[in-house]
């Protein structure tokens, strides 16, 4: 298990400390931020036993089910918040956010880039929370996922436009074969900002001895508005890219359709043709026509006229168009 453990100093910045610090402090110490990566669910349950946190939300973080969720538990509120830690992540990976009175928690499977931005940056001194608590440490948290998600809807940006150029200069078979996972990726992008919504605004409601919006309301509620924006830039993704696929389906069945049309011109031409040359290829020996010295000439004639015929009537009807 990888732990780390931050004080907010009064400058509002992190500071690294150790674990006993936090179990030894009082009342009036400075807020701490506790970031652990587990893949040990005994040891993250004593580490979280060790520093009093509910069991119903030490619970709710060993569940091997994980889903969107936001309760209080005592002194304890839990966040499960959704997320998305790469581009192409085929599974839903969640951030377990604990607050409680003077300390934030927060927990996760993997690495998540939007946290060490954080530590890297509010450690440095260069960059300072909007307010000496756990809640400005939570909004920060909040802020920097979801702008890495905006990030994932900007790249779905690029990647429709290239194809719809695709569309618009040489389509093939390879077109459908990127929208289909981008298409996956889409659906489980706006179905994280759907629970990302769900989370941002409950917080918005929440008032308790371990989390207050107070003094950040705006923020929360900036927040609230980027994800709002962030869903609707999904959706419209969503109909762009049915929209190609639409268009593409219809060119393709256009395609097929001149296909089809230029074999009919040609069944239509040697049809008549093929009707003469199987009269004249019987073998009776009563046929008038054999023994006129022209006849081989004329009939010939008469093909070619009759295929020109139709091709005048097919062209004027606009079928080479």
């Amino acid at each position: 298990m990888n732990q780390q453990t931050f004080q907010l100093t009064p400058q509002r910045c992190l500071q690294q400390c150790n674990m006993s610090e936090i179990d030894s402090r009082d009342v009036h110490a400075p807020p701490c931020w506790i970031n652990i990566q587990h893949r040990d669910s005994v040891t993250l349950q004593a580490v979280l036993e060790s520093i009093s946190v509910h069991p119903l939300a030490i619970e709710a973080c060993l569940d091997t089910t994980p889903a969107s969720l936001l309760a209080a538990y005592g002194k304890s509120l839990f966040i499960a918040f959704p997320l998305n830690a790469t581009w192409n992540a085929k599974e839903r990976t969640y951030l377990w956010i604990i607050c409680q009175p003077g300390v934030i928690i927060t927990i996760s499977e993997t690495r998540i880039p939007a946290l060490e931005q954080i530590i890297e940056r509010y450690s440095s001194g260069g960059m300072r929370f909007h307010g000496e608590n756990t809640s400005a440490v939570l909004y920060q948290i909040l802020d920097h996922i979801i702008d890495e998600d905006m990030a994932f809807t900007l790249k779905t940006r690029d990647q429709i436009d290239q194809m719809e150029q695709l569309l618009e200069s040489d389509p093939d078979d390879e077109l459908l074969e990127k929208a289909h996972p981008l298409k996956r990726q889409l659906t489980r992008l706006a179905a994280a900002f759907e629970d990302q919504l769900y989370c941002v605004s409950s917080l918005q409601t929440i008032e308790s001895e371990s989390f207050s919006v107070t003094d950040l309301y705006d923020y929360f509620r900036d927040a609230f508005l980027h994800l709002e924006h962030a869903s609707r830039v999904i959706g419209r993704q969503l109909a762009h890219l049915s929209a190609i696929e639409q268009q593409y389906q219809i060119n393709l069945q256009s395609k097929t359709n001149n296909q089809l049309r230029l074999l009919t011109i040609i069944s239509t031409i040697f049809l008549p043709l093929t009707l003469i040359t199987g009269i004249y290829g019987m073998n009776f020996r009563y046929m008038p026509e054999l023994a006129w010295h022209y006849a081989y000439g004329g009939v010939l004639l008469l093909m070619v006229a009759i295929a020109g015929g139709f091709l005048w009537q097919f062209y004027r009807r606009g079928w080479f168009q």
